[in-house]
């Protein structure tokens, strides 16, 4: 039997920002901040108490700081994080077996033909949310859609603890009800250069062509806002999917560009994906990044070497890999990192080194204590960035 294609997107709303009211009861309610607390540090996550001060993740901390002076300012736990995020990817087990986690924080759930378990689509991401909430204390936001693209704008659009469902043959409609801003993966940059061309709203653009849009924008990005307009997104996050990698990414409000931002961005990415390495038992010797651009050029590197032992390791392998391929007169749209995955993970490469494995055992540890003791701070030399 065909069944058609029903896709959830779920966003753990402000996540690391939940987790520490979630943890912390006297944070709820207020202006809650988590990043890199250093001058150069950017921000992770804010409260939607935070937001309504004009604070967004990527943004310098420095710059948070004088828009939202009382706010709560808190250092990542990444380990805290993860382990909640792994609790909700369990959850989103019982829910479907093809699960396309995009980060610590959000996922794509593949629900087609679970109709007669669930019920509808409705029916089932209500389930799905309670389920969550119940079990961990968190909030998420659903989008359901039967295309990737739609259903991540939906869940977007639902914010916060929302449910926003396009039916099938409503995608083109959706798309159309929406601000220019609203349309993911559209920067500020982007709808400058269609404003001054005297776009801005979807409408207009529906009108033109796609090469006229090409001649404004560039050809990649074009393509995409041509596409993306109509609903005609069903190829976006289904890119090859590496069954042998893990990875994740983050995709920015506002665009970067300076050098010190893009690494405390890499570094919190470096720590969220090693907690998931060392849970897991993967060893790996290649790192791989992902750079995508305000105009859609998307560039992808990978580099092999010594086995990958710790958050610090990672990152700076990361980092050098970033800044090698980094063409800084460019503004930044998405950074992702990964590690290819050993093909057999049951016969564990011997370390290269003592010294590496004891690194690797000591990077271990910090992780179990900071799961059994969710309210001790750790704090090491090593795993801050270098400007900290």
């Amino acid at each position: 039997m065909i069944h058609n294609p029903v896709f959830f997107h779920v966003d753990l709303d402000a996540f690391f920002a939940s987790v520490e009211q979630l943890d912390n009861p006297a944070y709820r309610g207020k202006p809650v901040i988590v990043g890199g607390l250093g001058k150069r540090g950017v921000v992770s996550t804010a409260s939607y108490e935070a937001r309504k001060f004009g604070v967004h993740s990527a943004m310098p901390i420095g710059r948070a700081r004088a828009l939202c002076p009382h706010g709560i300012f808190l250092k990542t736990r990444m380990q805290r994080y993860y382990e909640k995020s792994k609790e909700i990817m369990e959850i989103f087990k019982n829910f479907s077996p093809d699960i396309q986690q995009l980060s610590v924080d959000e996922a794509f759930l593949d629900m087609s033909g679970t109709e007669k378990i669930f019920g509808n689509t409705e029916a089932a991401a209500r389930l799905l949310k309670n389920a969550v909430f119940e079990q961990t204390g968190l909030r998420v936001s659903v989008g359901a859609a039967s295309n990737k693209y739609i259903a991540k704008i939906a869940s977007g659009q639902s914010k916060p603890d929302g449910l926003l469902v396009v039916p099938p043959g409503r995608e083109a409609a959706f798309m159309q009800s929406l601000r220019l801003s609203d349309v993911w993966g559209i920067g500020g940059k982007t709808r400058a250069r269609l404003a001054e061309a005297g776009l801005t709203t979807i409408a207009e653009i529906l009108k033109q062509q796609e090469s006229v849009l090409q001649l404004i924008i560039g050809n990649a990005a074009g393509t995409f806002l041509y596409q993306a307009v109509r609903g005609d997104m069903a190829h976006v996050f289904n890119e090859d999917r590496k069954s042998h990698s893990i990875s994740t990414e983050r995709t920015f409000e506002t665009d970067l560009h300076e050098r010190d931002e893009i690494s405390d961005v890499l570094f919190q990415l470096s720590a969220e994906l090693m907690c998931r390495i060392l849970d897991e038992h993967i060893q790996s010797r290649t790192v791989h990044i992902k750079i995508r651009y305000a105009d859609f050029t998307t560039i992808s590197a990978q580099q092999s070497g010594a086995l990958i032992n710790d958050s610090a390791d990672l990152y700076e392998r990361a980092r050098q890999l970033f800044f090698s391929r980094f063409d800084a007169a460019l503004s930044v749209r998405l950074i992702g990192i990964g590690v290819d995955v050993g093909s057999d993970n049951s016969q564990l490469e011997l370390f290269a080194s003592e010294k590496a494995a004891k690194k690797r055992k000591l990077e271990e540890a910090v992780l179990n204590i900071a799961k059994k003791n969710k309210d001790v701070k750790i704090i090491q030399a090593r795993l801050l960035p270098p400007q900290e």
